[in-house]
């Protein structure tokens, strides 16, 4: 049941725009963002295949799943070194968004450590409402893996059960969860264990973003 109803969701999202209109919309808006930073943008081979994914997912276009081996019903795990673009490729979705009045491509975004501090900064008996609070609905969480510990009675990593209680959200309501890391699938398992290890396989696509840091 629970599958069929995914299903359902996804085929509703279809055919706001084509995978080839998104692109193109990228591709305006990338040139955009870079250059309020001084830089270029381009698609070349580090970012063209990663970004041929990326656009044909928020498109919600079937190709992701035949072509690419991927679940448009899971969220994205976007992963590779420091500075090839990930966070941006987010900002420039989100900045389409807003510009365009494309509701389906919104995903509300906020840093790992920025949910540490505030889990810091909360008195005792209100940090079970941090957790709570980033374990509903869609969400990106940006830079997985940098964050500290947080202090709790001692150190705990909170965000082990943020993923835990995310999965269950995934599993009754189809909540989808995006993450951008500098770690692989296989040093999430070593940090944060093999049971979010194994979450994180029936939670996410892959989708790795190569090359050299763009930032330079």
């Amino acid at each position: 049941m629970i599958v069929e109803k995914r299903k359902k969701v996804a085929q509703k999202k279809e055919n706001f725009m084509t995978t080839n209109q998104l692109k193109e919309l990228f591709n305006k808006e990338a040139k955009k963002h870079y250059a309020i930073k001084r830089r270029s943008f381009e698609v070349d081979d580090n970012n063209k295949q990663f970004l041929n994914a990326f656009c044909k997912y928020f498109a919600q276009d079937s190709t992701f799943e035949t072509k690419h081996n991927g679940d448009l019903n899971k969220g994205l795990f976007v992963f590779g070194n420091n500075g090839t673009g990930k966070t941006s490729s987010f900002k420039i979705i989100q900045n389409i968004s807003k510009l365009y009045t494309i509701k389906q491509l919104w995903v509300p975004m906020i840093s790992t450590q920025n949910v540490i501090q505030q889990f810091n900064l909360s008195e005792s008996n209100k940090k079970d409402y941090i957790i709570k609070y980033y374990t509903k609905g869609t969400y990106l969480f940006d830079d997985l893996g940098s964050e500290k510990e947080a202090s709790n009675y001692g150190k705990e990593d909170i965000f082990i059960r943020i993923l835990e209680h995310r999965y269950n959200e995934f599993i009754s309501k189809g909540t989808k969860t995006f993450i951008t890391s500098n770690l692989s699938f296989e040093e999430i398992k070593k940090r944060y264990g093999v049971r979010v290890y194994d979450r994180f396989y029936q939670m996410f696509n892959q989708i790795k973003l190569d090359g050299e840091s763009r930032r330079l």
